[in-house]
């Protein structure tokens, strides 16, 4: 965007000593605006601000990087046009401990710096999440236990109103919900006393004034607004020159009644109104000829709507008699009490148990943090000692993304402003249409309030609005503009969609032959209905072979805007993201067959980590190595890779011994000398090594050795996907380390810890194997696509339902409303919903629409130059006529009850979609001809067209058609036919031409020993392949392929070269090898990185072994030589037979250690590779050739004989003699 400033977004970065709100819409630069603030007020030439006086929070850790690099970015530019300037050299410096923060971190400050106010520990830790969860589980059982033995009554109905099945699981669900919604308030407990008190009315009077109430009775204000709207417009429809006007009469009665109603203003009359309320008129059978049969349909469907509104007021609010739902309410409250106490309790004793372990977790932090900085005296806010003190510092407060801020958060960042000494010093920024955190109790209302409230005009508290979009074309956003007129409204997305919250184009995008058209492609599941059963195909898997099918009608062909050339290119598949509400369930689908297709695709999965094969085959490994009397992990493992067994030996080795169980069994039959016996007995050795590992091996360090020993991380990386495999394995091995630093500790331990992740959920998807840079289609979670942008976007599963499931539990939460719970008799087996809870039910729902409709924005606002998006329908041409219906409404916006009856995307896209010109065509295919458009008033370049599933066969037929085709060509090609004779002969002869000292063109001046070793090698491998005259089928394929077995990796030869460093420098008479080490380290001689890479206890154990101590007894006489380079002069033919020369060539190498003992020479070579079991020959061949030259080159340089050549294995932890 370069330094051209908008005139808004000069108020922002120029305006001081107020409270600001600007509200930055999607694409409006509000980072780079934000930055620029913050360096006119470090240099401001009247009054600068020293950036470690202004507090700048942003919502992630990587924003905050960010920022500050950006910062730095821009100090260091102005510092190089005054390299003296020491007041910004002072700026960079300060700049390193500068506030530019994530609340989280902000908190922890805070508690650092005064720990001591609360009585915290100040040498606390942060708990892993895993570890909370299970500290939590613990903490719920014993608190549910202690409860059973109490006998209280009081319990035994909240069991009997909350406990289903056999265990406590939904109770347990229940009190740790509470607890979680308990700390997104200022004051948990308090907020528990708030829920307890709602049920606590005595009369009618005090029901009908409950603060609650006021949402009942604007909800069904809101309905009925709608159903009187409907009815006029029916009404309008009856009076055309061709309307239906003998529904006059019934509809003016409707409306009648519906504006009776509407009088109301609370409960109590709503109730009474309801109940006296008559019936909807009958309409007149009367014909006509004059009358269109289509408006009257229209009429008739339009009534039929206003019936199912008012009819569903009643069934949702007012079922009962007011008398009877206040004694529902009334003898709810003990079960409610009980299970808020519970919840209470909890809160109390989880509190201590992290206290007693020295843990918090970021809940904690916040509340910390606002103990620190503030108290309640009478029902004010009043700042403590520390806020003052930090208020005085920030000249300040920078807020990014406040749309996500929380109460807890508001109160914190507010005490630590000047608010309380008179002065407004607090900038906040963001934009409610992208508040997308309410699962993470996000509050967007502190944002409204504030956009409401403050002015446009300049005063102490002020709102600036950026409207210009810098990101996308302005056909995007005509687009993304004419949806959201119509469906976002402040009673669901806290916004209403006008002029002021309406994109404007900021961008410019030079002439293209692509106009940016908006493009819509439905899926219609109903027709070709054996064409969809046919395929085997989901609807998913379906919607993605037709994004796929447009993938590759863009890749190639269909052009973007390059943005570091500035001109036009071809469209890659880098170019193009695919968004999904949720990646669980959809990601893996769509990736798989976009695959299919030629379609390279990636999906950075948050789920499935633990459903992955290579895992579960792990954790498996690790349950019997914990205890191998576990019958289904011990046949998981064996029929593995790991045990290599087949299913039919499986089931051998149990028949054999059927009174066994299968680990007993397993035992026998590793006795018997067949090639199952001997396979078992191997895994069985290798299996009681590991578990002989476990009292003493880190968790992190066991599993490496399982993973290297049994060949399985090797294995899974040749697998496909195995960079993705390995990465997993990766991930385990992390998470290992991970649980080593929390308060549990072992192996039966980590498997429980393992185990309950998966219980409760807490799955880390799947490991990033992917890299930025590849030329991939990626699918995103629009949550995570949040602050990005992409040329192409796909908004894909708008057809997906929403989730509402918590409106559905029999305790319904809202941070502002309570607790909504049924009301349950027990003795009659009567569960009925409180009003209370259908008013929470009613609001929750509500707000997740709200919160679905600002998903919406996010996605659709994703775009630079292309959007297209995508749903699959069941049932179209009922559902288009139902959306057309919607759309005739003579206002812009859709109806309260249309957005709020919303169940997909689809319903309030395709209303929107349906009232613009260019649906037409898709209409008439259905035969549907109700339409409004609105396309003159908005002009959108749109594209809505549905897509039959025998299309997509079609298409993957003639794909696969035309590959075989290829494939015949070239399998009918004649490869005897001469085509150009001259030509043959003359590549002919130059491919026969023979050099004649071909032979000797190898032959090096010096050569090292590892070289001569790995032609030595490739001779013996060349000679037993040349021995092999027939096939042989093997018993079993080895666990590691060869190719991986003769490769050495990188990190394993750069460990290598770390035991040699060490083993050079290290003292044999001093006992300790991990003192050694860090002395190594503070010398400079080894850095951490490199001493991290060994295990000091091998080191330990080579010292103490016969051969170590042999080494330690000639260190003492002054006989142990340690890395003796050579250069051993030899003829050419001696070291490499195929060398026809008697040419002297010079090989060198290092020795690692040898030793004299009675006059004669003990040679010593380590070796760090990795050794499978039974591999212990294979090594001592493999550097026999080595060992040979190092002991002749011994021999000759001291006239001394080798009586010894040995390797010392750090794998194995042996000594190998190979004489």
């Amino acid at each position: 965007m370069g330094m051209t400033w908008t005139e808004e977004q000069k108020k922002v970065i120029e305006l001081r000593n107020r409270n600001i709100l600007v509200s930055a819409a999607a694409g409006s630069g509000k980072t780079a605006v934000l930055v620029e603030r913050i360096l006119s007020m470090v240099t401001d030439e009247r009054r600068p601000v020293d950036i470690d006086k202004l507090l700048i929070v942003t919502f992630t850790k990587a924003a905050a990087g960010e920022m500050k690099e950006r910062i730095r970015d821009a100090l260091d530019k102005r510092l190089e046009e005054d390299p003296e300037d020491e007041y910004l050299q002072r700026q960079l410096t300060l700049l390193n401990n500068a506030q530019i923060t994530t609340i989280d971190s902000f908190c922890q400050y805070v508690l650092k710096s005064y720990f001591h106010v609360i009585d915290v520990d100040p040498g606390y830790r942060v708990g892993e999440e895993g570890e909370l969860k299970l500290l939590k589980k613990d903490v719920a059982q014993e608190l549910l236990e202690e409860a059973y033995s109490s006998q209280d009554g009081e319990f035994a109905h909240c069991v009997e109103c909350y406990a289903t099945g056999k265990n406590d699981r939904e109770l347990e669900d229940l009190i740790l919900k509470l607890h979680e919604f308990s700390m997104s308030y200022p004051w948990p407990l308090k907020w528990y006393g708030e829920c307890e008190k709602a049920y606590e009315i005595r009369s009618l009077e005090e029901l009908d004034r409950a603060e609650w109430m006021k949402l009942l009775v604007k909800n069904v204000n809101s309905l009925l607004e709608d159903a009187r709207e409907q009815t006029e417009e029916a009404l309008r429809l009856c009076l055309q020159e061709d309307g239906p006007y003998m529904y006059e009469e019934a509809l003016l009665s409707d409306k009648k009644m519906i504006e009776g109603l509407l009088e109301c203003r609370s409960y109590l009359e709503y109730a009474s109104a309801f109940k006296n309320a008559g019936k909807f008129a009958r309409l007149s059978a009367k014909r006509d000829v004059n009358v269109s049969d289509e408006a009257k349909e229209q009429v008739k469907n339009m009534r039929e709507q206003v019936k199912k509104t008012v009819s569903a007021i009643m069934e949702q609010y007012f079922y009962d008699s007011p008398d009877q739902l206040l004694t529902d309410m009334q003898s709810s409250a003990p079960a409610v009490r009980e299970l808020l106490r519970l919840a209470g309790e909890f809160s109390k004793r989880y509190a201590e148990k992290k206290r007693d372990k020295n843990l918090v977790d970021f809940g904690d932090m916040e509340h910390f943090a606002l103990q620190i900085l503030v108290e309640e005296k009478d029902g004010e806010i009043v700042q403590r000692d520390a806020a003052r003190e930090l208020a005085e510092r920030y000249e300040e407060i920078l807020i990014d993304e406040y749309q996500d801020s929380n109460l807890v958060q508001e109160l914190i960042l507010t005490s630590v402003s000047k608010k309380y000494q008179g002065k407004n010093n607090i900038f906040m920024v963001g934009d409610v249409k992208q508040s997308i955190y309410r699962f993470r109790l996000a509050r967007p209302e502190l944002f409204m309030e504030k956009y409401d409230t403050y002015t446009l005009e300049d005063g102490p508290f002020q709102r600036i609005d950026l409207h210009k979009n810098f990101r996308s074309r302005s056909q995007v956003l005509d687009g993304i503009n004419y949806v959201f007129y119509q469906i976002m409204d402040k009673a669901l997305g806290n916004v209403d969609y006008n002029d002021d919250a309406a994109l404007y184009a900021g961008a410019s995008f030079p002439d293209a032959e692509e106009s940016g058209r908006i493009e819509l492609l439905l899926l219609d599941l109903t027709q070709e209905q054996e064409v969809v059963e046919e395929s085997g195909e989901t609807a998913r898997e379906m919607e993605a072979r037709m994004i796929g099918r447009r993938i590759l009608e863009i890749v190639g062909k269909e052009e973007v805007l390059d943005k570091k050339t500035g001109k036009y290119r071809k469209a890659c598949f880098r170019d193009i993201v695919i968004l999904l509400r949720t990646i669980s369930g959809w990601g893996d689908s769509f990736a798989q067959i976009l695959m299919s297709m030629g379609i390279p695709a990636y999906t950075g999965s948050r789920t499935g980590y633990f459903s992955a094969v290579e895992v579960q085959t792990v954790l498996a490994m690790l349950k019997i190595i914990d205890n191998p009397r576990q019958d289904i992990p011990m046949a998981a493992v064996l029929s593995s890779p790991v045990g290599n067994m087949s299913a039919r030996e499986l089931a051998v080795i149990k028949s054999e011994f059927r009174e066994l169980s299968f680990y007993e069994a397993c035992m026998s039959y590793s006795k018997k000398q067949d090639e199952t016996g001997s396979k078992l007995a191997a895994f069985l050795e290798m299996l009681e090594s590991f578990r002989e590992e476990v009292p003493y091996t880190p968790m992190h360090e066991l599993l490496w050795d399982v993973l290297e020993k049994t060949g399985y991380g090797r294995f899974v990386s040749a697998m496909p996907g195995g960079d993705q495999r390995s990465a997993n394995l990766n991930m385990l091995v992390e998470k290992a380390m991970a649980f080593e630093s929390t308060s549990y500790r072992g192996l039966f331990n980590f498997i429980r810890y393992i185990e309950n992740l998966k219980k409760y959920d807490v799955d880390y998807g799947e490991a990033s194997s992917e890299g930025e840079a590849d030329d991939t289609v990626r699918i995103v979670s629009i949550h995570k696509s949040k602050g990005l942008e992409y040329p192409v976007v796909f908004a894909a599963g708008m057809g997906k339902k929403f989730n509402q499931q918590d409106t559905r539990s029999k305790l319904v939460l809202h941070p502002d409303l309570g607790a909504g719970c049924d009301y349950t008799d027990p003795d009659h087996r009567l569960r009925v919903p409180t009003l209370l809870k259908k008013v929470i039910q009613r609001q929750t729902a509500n707000e997740n629409l709200g919160e679905e409709l600002r998903v919406l924005y996010v996605a659709l606002t994703r775009a630079k130059e292309k959007l297209i998006l995508t749903g699959a329908a069941e049932k179209l041409e009922d559902r288009l006529k139902k959306w057309s219906q919607q759309g005739l409404r003579r206002e812009e916006r859709l109806s309260f009850s249309a957005l709020a009856g919303a169940s997909s995307y689809l319903d309030w896209v395709m209303p929107a979609f349906l009232r613009h010109g260019r649906s037409v065509r898709l209409l008439e295919q259905y035969g549907i001809m109700a339409h409004r458009d609105i396309s003159s008033e908005k002009p959108l370049d749109l594209q809505v067209r549905a897509v039959l599933p025998g299309e997509l066969v079609m298409a993957e037929a003639r794909q696969q058609l035309e590959s075989v085709f290829s494939k015949e060509e070239l399998l009918d090609w004649n490869v005897r036919e001469v085509y150009d004779a001259e030509a043959r002969d003359r590549i002919a002869g130059r491919l026969e031409a023979v050099y004649p000292y071909e032979k000797n063109a190898g032959i090096h001046t010096k050569i090292t020993v590892s070289e001569l070793k790995k032609q030595s090698q490739a001779a013996d491998a060349a000679d037993e392949i040349s021995s092999v005259r027939h096939y042989e089928e093997p018993q079993a394929a080895p666990l590691i392929p060869k190719f991986m077995q003769a490769q050495e990796e990188v990190s394993g030869a750069a460990r290598g070269t770390v035991y040699h460093k060490i083993l050079e420098n290290l003292d044999f008479e001093i006992e300790g090898a991990e003192e050694q080490i860090q002395e190594m380290i503070r010398s400079g001689r080894l850095t951490a990185d490199e001493a991290g890479a060994v295990d000091a206890r091998r080191l330990d154990r080579f010292m103490g072994c016969s051969l170590g101590k042999r080494m330690a007894s000639a260190s003492r006489e002054g006989k142990l030589f340690r890395e003796q380079q050579f250069i051993l002069g030899i003829d050419a033919h001696q070291a490499n037979p195929e060398w026809d020369s008697e040419e002297q060539i010079l090989v060198q190498g290092i020795i690692d250690a040898f030793f004299y003992e009675e006059e004669k020479i003990v040679l010593v070579d380590y070796k760090t590779d990795y050794v499978p079991y039974g591999g212990e020959q294979n090594l001592c061949e493999k550097y026999k050739v080595q060992l040979d030259y190092y002991a002749a080159a011994l021999e000759r340089m001291t006239g001394k004989k080798v009586k010894e050549k040995i390797l010392y294995s750090f794998w194995l932890q042996k000594e190998l003699r190979n004489n």
